[in-house]
């Protein structure tokens, strides 16, 4: 009876181990948390870049705009630049069962508008001084100074002026009234003066008669007819020698003839300067100076630019001298 007891127990045994090594449930993983890779994008308008993301996860990335007026992305992650501003790219990876979770970031896209490349310098060929003036017409807006005349004003037989400076020259350019210039046998020639601020310094020089800043360092006098006919420009030199901003005609220290030259037709007249002419006794031209002009009939000015017409603030209609730079 014992041993029947002992082999029942050994079998119950056995049943139980048996049991057990048959167990149909394994143990469950956690899955991988995925994560995304990527950083903020600069962009020019109407170029594209890669946003260059990255996962751990098997599942693909998926990318979306939430401003495709300034930026689009495509499904490999190109970001185009549509307009200047900024958008917001969302980035997300779906979750793979039991292996990687769900993923989502967000960057910053900024579309810069496209660099506008600096103008290029004009080039700007001198002026030949030969009556012809068709270089004046070609020479690019704001590399020379003009100033019109306005029949209203009180002295209105000049009616246009121009004024080109390189290194070596200042060129002159100016137009009148026929009607109201002529030659006569009895004066023989008609005076036309440039008011030169070398310096460029308005507290120097003088001469307010006719400009309001009253800072001419040296008057040329010269004349447009001489021996009764259009001609070179030949003038004589004169330094001011009054008061610093004053008014008269105080030209006592003659500088003598100045290297210059003129040609024209009638009613139309251009002229060089010579700059180291200037230099050499004693009144160089600095790169921003000023000028003015005047034209005479009976050594009486008719004609000053610049010069407008009268005004209640301004009765005399006086202007300041034009102001140049020079071209380089």
């Amino acid at each position: 009876m014992k041993k029947i007891l002992v082999l029942l127990a050994a079998v119950a045994m056995i049943g139980f181990v048996s049991c057990g090594k048959d167990d149909p449930t394994p143990a469950k993983k956690d899955p991988v948390t995925a994560t995304i890779n990527a950083s903020d994008v600069t962009v020019e308008e109407g170029k594209t870049a890669s946003i260059g993301a990255t996962t751990n996860s098997s599942a693909p990335i998926t990318y979306a705009s939430d401003n495709t007026a300034v930026a689009t992305v495509s499904a490999a992650g190109e970001v185009t630049g549509v307009k200047a501003g900024t958008a917001t790219i969302t980035l997300k990876v779906a979750a793979v069962e039991e292996k990687f979770t769900a993923a989502e970031k967000t960057i910053k896209v900024t579309v810069t508008a496209p660099e506008t490349p600096e103008p290029p310098t004009p080039t700007v060929s001198g002026i030949t001084v030969d009556g012809d003036f068709a270089d004046w017409a070609e020479l690019p807006e704001g590399t020379f100074s003009k100033f019109f005349g306005d029949s209203e004003a009180s002295h209105p037989a000049m009616t246009a002026l121009k004024v080109f400076a390189d290194a070596d020259n200042i060129y002159v350019y100016f137009e009148w009234d026929t009607d109201m210039i002529t030659y006569e046998k009895d004066v023989e020639h008609v005076p036309f003066h440039c008011y030169i601020n070398t310096d460029g310094d308005e507290s120097t020089g003088g001469y307010g008669d006719e400009f309001a800043d009253a800072c001419t360092d040296v008057l040329l006098e010269g004349f447009i007819y001489p021996d009764g006919v259009l001609g070179s420009y030949a003038p004589t030199g004169f330094a001011w020698t009054g008061e610093a901003n004053a008014s008269g005609w105080s030209w006592d220290a003659e500088l003598g003839d100045i290297d210059c030259n003129g040609a024209g037709v009638e009613g139309k007249y251009e002229l060089s300067i010579s700059r180291a002419a200037l230099a050499g006794v004693g009144f160089p031209v600095a790169d921003e100076f000023s000028i003015g002009c005047d034209i005479q009939q009976g050594w009486e000015s008719v004609g000053v630019l610049p010069e407008i017409a009268p005004t209640e603030d301004n009765p005399s209609g006086i202007m300041p001298s034009l102001k140049v730079t020079t071209q380089k």
